[in-house]
């Protein structure tokens, strides 16, 4: 008897233990998190990709925080009408970038992903594999909390920030100090992960059947980047016969600057080196992806048109504190102290 009361209230308590993951899970969805402003870190991306009109968004930029920090979709938008989303995530693997892949297919329907490759080079170790991955990702679409298990911190106002279709635009500096010729420098053969190519060709495949252009790109960043790299990933776009560009190599026709266009010594871009590399692809997605110029379609435009205005103001503030420090003070000194519209954590 004394058995089965105890039996009972297991599992009486496990009911409860259920119903306090499960039904907080149902009130957080991707549209309660964004309207409340509670989608920050490294889950963001899930509701804000969400909530994204349906079939709205042509171009998808994925990757870690290379990817984020160094495409700016507004700029894309005023310049060439093109819908794009910066859909990376911090301190991303390719399994994640499956995973957020997955959920943005869910409601949008992409012609093209830029998929920046800094990824494809973190160790994962065999501790997460794509059993493992998928596992998880099967949790999360359960039991939302646990997605967003976070999200209660964001109701204090220093953790808000604004995103512009996902972009994080900085006016930080903090120069470069190494060569500009990094590229050039000897370095040793870098091994990419077995997990990471398998998740590679699963995302290939993806694409391939949702009829997506998958485009590699890798971000000017001497911190991540070398020519031992390059070598390793224009065979490898090569053998996937995917196309590849390679930014590092072409730091001088973009005019790329390190003791002003990068906020951490080289890592990241901030909003001045940002600037410089989605000129680039503001031609080469003209040159080489069919994509529509949607500025004419009112529907469309006065929405964008209206996150646009809001963006330009930020990046002409951003960009006027950087240029009074670049006149003013000695380079080799420039930092420019101010407050971001969001944080990278890798």
């Amino acid at each position: 008897m004394e058995k089965k009361r105890h039996m009972k209230r297991n599992l009486l308590f496990v009911g409860i233990l259920f119903l306090l993951i499960y039904l907080p899970g149902l009130l957080m969805t991707p549209q309660f998190v964004l309207k409340h402003h509670l989608g920050a870190g490294r889950n963001a991306i899930y509701s804000r990709i969400a909530c994204e009109p349906a079939n709205s968004v042509d171009v998808l930029v994925m990757g870690d925080s290379e990817s984020y920090t160094s495409v700016s979709p507004m700029k894309l938008w005023k310049e060439n009408g093109y819908t794009v989303y910066a859909a990376g995530q911090p301190g991303a693997n390719l399994g994640d970038t499956r995973n957020v892949l997955k959920v943005a297919l869910e409601s949008q329907k992409p012609k093209v992903i830029l998929l920046e490759t800094h990824s494809l080079f973190r160790s994962r170790n065999g501790k997460i594999n794509q059993k493992q991955s998928a596992l998880a990702e099967k949790l999360y679409n359960a039991l939302p909390m646990l997605r967003y298990h976070n999200a209660w911190k964001q109701f204090f106002p220093q953790r808000l920030h604004a995103s512009y279709k996902g972009f994080n635009i900085s006016g930080k500096v903090k120069p470069y100090t190494g060569s500009d010729d990094y590229m050039n420098q000897n370095q040793k053969p870098d091994v990419i992960d077995k997990e990471n190519l398998q998740d590679l060709k699963a995302i290939r495949k993806v694409c391939k059947d949702h009829n997506i252009q998958l485009i590699l790109y890798s971000a000017p960043s001497p911190k991540n980047y070398s020519m031992t790299r390059n070598v390793t990933l224009t065979k490898l776009a090569k053998k996937m016969k995917l196309p590849y560009v390679d930014l590092n190599m072409k730091t001088q026709e973009l005019g790329i600057d390190w003791k002003t266009d990068t906020r951490d010594k080289g890592d990241h871009l901030n909003i001045s080196g940002a600037l410089k590399t989605t000129a680039f692809f503001q031609k080469y997605l003209s040159k080489n992806c069919n994509l529509p110029d949607h500025r004419k379609d009112s529907l469309v435009a006065s929405k964008w048109n209206k996150t646009y205005m809001e963006y330009a103001a930020v990046e002409e503030k951003k960009m006027s504190k950087i240029n009074e420090k670049k006149n003013d003070t000695p380079a080799e000194t420039l930092i420019v102290a101010e407050k971001d519209s969001g944080t990278i954590q890798e």
